[in-house]
């Protein structure tokens, strides 16, 4: 009879130590599925996060292409305009008389068009 109780006092130690132990892996699970959810709502948030900056890389892109391409035709006109300034001065230069009317003409056509292309290009002299 004691072999019996005995034994039975060692199952029913045994059988709680792993019903404890049962029970602090089950925890363990819980706490584990718990951060495992609040992780992978994190991975959503910054994956909506990233496709929200893509969108607004591809709009700012966009936008600074538009803009370059003005600038890049504002700088072809000044140079342009720079060109015929520097041929119209050379032109003054070269002659050793006094210019002719025609000569003058030709420069204050030139001048004029600089002038007004500076205009619309709001790049006058004058400061507010």
């Amino acid at each position: 009879a004691c072999f019996c109780k005995d034994t039975t006092k060692e199952k029913v130690e045994e059988i709680q130590k792993n019903e404890d132990a049962k029970a602090e892996l089950s925890a363990t699970i819980e706490d584990l599925s718990s951060k495992r959810t609040d992780a992978d709502q994190l991975i959503q948030d910054k994956e909506d996060e990233i496709v929200q900056h893509e969108k607004d890389q591809a709009s700012a892109d966009a936008q600074r292409a538009g803009t370059k391409k003005e600038y890049d035709a504002n700088a072809a006109d000044l140079q342009a305009a720079l060109e015929a300034l520097t041929g119209a001065l050379k032109t003054l230069k070269v002659s050793k008389t006094a210019p002719s009317f025609a000569q003058l003409s030709g420069v204050s056509a030139t001048l004029r068009a600089a002038v007004g292309l500076a205009d619309a290009l709001g790049l006058s002299g004058a400061e507010a």
